[in-house]
């Protein structure tokens, strides 16, 4: 018989965030991504940029090592291990089992007390104090009889502290196969041919990522220094409500979704009161109008737009990258890539990419 557990099920912000978090590069961002304001304005009434041209950072090296290699092709063939069922072998602790149980009080069976071919894992406490460290050790075929004591406060008050007899027929267990590396993993998991090939592959893709991190790392180092040198001369007052109305409605909405008031939301999950949280929705909004902005104001000057052939392109990309068809990212989050990207404003990522990528032209590696 299974413990009744309480399950808290979080609300998480953004579903599609996995899509985009390698390329939400810098803007303080908040954790929503709501940047949907329009911002074409005279810049210059309102900022005043500090230097984007010539600013010095470290040159961008990165280097491999036989065993990072190593390690990453540990996780791959990891990644293609599989779980089959088995009718031989022992319970471990972490195991998987199915199992068909009877449960008798003073020789009677009882209500819920009994279940056919019900899956288990060994160690999660899914199961009354001794039930699974009971089977631990007895083989998968075989029946097992438990003498157990249900707590006394257990939430069945029928049942709570009574002597129990469990008779467990353990069905089977699952086990996960691993393949071994291989010429033949090679050959089946890549369009490689030989192991060296399939390595210098991995070590390629390994100096790849290590240098697009390196560069991220440059060009937040680089955007930073810009914003902080940059100075506010007044806050676009549409902008400034809008970032405030934003925040504040994405919280509201959780709060829903909690079926909690705003007040209790902010008490329980926030620990702070609505004065609180008007200060710091203020400060908030504050620093994301100060980036855009700045990102606004560089982007005028250079010339910088996305067109609509490359914001395609570039939502194309982030689902492909992630694994994702227009149809498989709709069906998983209920909502195309077009309305998600709309919603969160990833032009405006796309716009950012391309500041950075033109304040990194300017700066000067060393």
């Amino acid at each position: 018989m299974t413990k009744k557990k309480k399950v808290i099920i979080g609300c998480s912000i953004g579903a599609a965030v996995i899509v985009v978090a390698a390329l939400l590069l810098v803007f303080v961002f908040d954790v929503f991504g709501f940047f949907t304001a329009k911002y074409n304005l005279d810049y210059s009434k309102y900022v005043k940029v500090g230097t984007y041209k010539g600013l010095s950072y470290n040159k961008i090296t990165a280097t491999v090592t036989d065993k990072e290699i190593q390690s990453e092709i540990k996780t791959r063939v990891k990644a293609k291990a599989t779980t089959k069922t088995v009718k031989t072998g022992t319970v471990k602790d972490g195991d998987t089992i199915s199992i068909s149980y009877v449960g008798k009080i003073d020789g009677k069976t009882f209500s819920g007390g009994s279940a056919d071919n019900t899956n288990i894992t060994i160690g999660s406490s899914s199961m009354i104090s001794g039930f699974e460290d009971g089977l631990i050790g007895k083989s998968v075929g075989s029946k097992v009889t438990l003498n157990l004591k249900f707590p006394s406060n257990y939430s069945n008050s029928k049942v709570a502290g009574k002597k129990v007899v469990f008779t467990v027929t353990i069905n089977s267990k699952q086990v996960t196969v691993t393949p071994e590396y291989n010429l033949a993993f090679v050959k089946k998991y890549s369009k490689y041919n030989t192991i060296a090939a399939y390595e210098a592959s991995v070590k390629k893709d390994l100096l790849k990522t290590k240098k697009e991190n390196a560069e991220t790392n440059v060009k937040n180092t680089l955007w930073n220094i810009v914003v902080a040198s940059s100075t506010i001369k007044k806050y676009p007052d549409k902008q400034y409500k809008y970032e405030i109305e934003q925040v504040t409605q994405k919280y509201k909405k959780q709060a829903k979704s909690y079926d909690m008031t705003w007040k209790k939301f902010l008490k329980s999950y926030m620990n702070m009161s609505e004065s609180d949280f008007n200060k710091q929705a203020k400060a908030y909004a504050k620093t994301v109008v100060k980036q855009k902005l700045v990102m606004h104001y560089i982007a005028d000057k250079e010339g910088l737009k996305v067109t609509n052939k490359e914001y395609k392109k570039y939502l194309s990309d982030l689902l492909s990258n992630a694994g994702f068809t227009e149809a498989t990212f709709k069906k998983q989050y209920n909502e195309s890539i077009q309305e998600y990207a709309e919603e969160n404003d990833f032009r405006t990522n796309l716009l950012l990419n391309k500041v950075l990528d033109k304040v990194m032209d300017y700066g000067k590696a060393k």
